[in-house]
Parts: C-alpha cells; structure tokens; sequence
C-alpha cells in the first residue's frame, strides 16, 4: 500500500513537471532613464513594456503569436 502511494505520488508529480511552461521574456524600458531589460515580469514602477513574448532571457528569439 505505501508503495502504490508514493508511486502515484510520484506520478503527479512528474506529470506536472511535464506539463510546465517556460517563462516568456519581455523587453521592459525604464520611463526615467530610457535603460532597456530582458524579464519575465515588470522590474519596478515607471518601466513600459517595449516588446515580446520573446523565448529566451536575452529577447533576442521571439515567440510566435
């Protein structure tokens, strides 16, 4: 019994993992002082987002859609 359960246990988990996404990247410009970052999320106040979803942490390769 302890062993079917860890087993499934185990199951949910892996197919939870299987089923994550990666993080989409955005280009974020600072209102302020016109710098430019890579992130997933919005750095701080007074940044716009510039351009995205892009694929990886340098926007350099853009997703599709």
């Amino acid at each position: 019994m302890k062993l079917k359960l860890t087993l499934a246990a185990a199951s949910l988990l892996l197919a939870g993992l299987a089923m994550a996404q990666p993080s989409e990247y955005y280009l974020w410009k600072n209102n302020s002082t016109g710098k430019t970052v890579c992130e997933p999320d919005m750095p701080a106040d007074k940044w716009t987002k510039q351009s995205g979803p892009y694929e990886d942490p340098n926007c350099k390769i853009r997703l599709p859609g």
